[in-house]
């Protein structure tokens, strides 16, 4: 049951197809899971490009499984990282590379890896991959 055509369904996709329900578990090659995890009222994105919820903070694992079975949504919920990212930023400040932006939210990309035009802090991926490429 956990194999049906050569890919493995996980625990997840064993509960939806066992329900008569299609299932594809996936990670971001499919859409980017903290702007999904948002948006599906799971956190707030931080400062530091992470999905923060109100239960675990930013210590979180997010996967996504694409699904026909019918199901009531959520909708983004605020409490108050935003705001609280707004005043802090010790984060940024800590960032051995800087790759954290300092300053206001924007929609404007810091290089290719940034997607413009959705208000956030931009973080600069090159800069971050870059230093666990050297570090390790």
């Amino acid at each position: 049951m956990g194999i049906k055509n050569g890919h493995h369904r996980g625990v997840i996709g064993q509960i939806f197809d066992g329900l008569g329900y299609h299932a594809i578990p996936c990670g971001n090659n499919t859409g980017l899971c903290i702007p999904l995890a948002v948006d599906a009222g799971l956190g707030e994105l931080g400062r530091h490009g992470l999905l923060i919820t109100p239960e675990y903070g930013p210590r979180v694992r997010i996967g996504k499984v694409i699904t026909d079975l019918p199901m009531a949504y959520d909708q983004p919920i605020s409490f108050g990282v935003k705001e609280f990212c707004e005043v802090c930023g010790k984060c940024a400040e800590a960032c051995p590379v800087q790759a954290i932006s300092h300053g206001p939210q924007t929609d404007k990309p810091v290089n290719i890896s940034t997607n413009p035009g959705v208000m956030k802090w931009p973080i600069d991926a090159d800069k971050c991959y870059m230093s666990w490429m050297i570090a390790w």
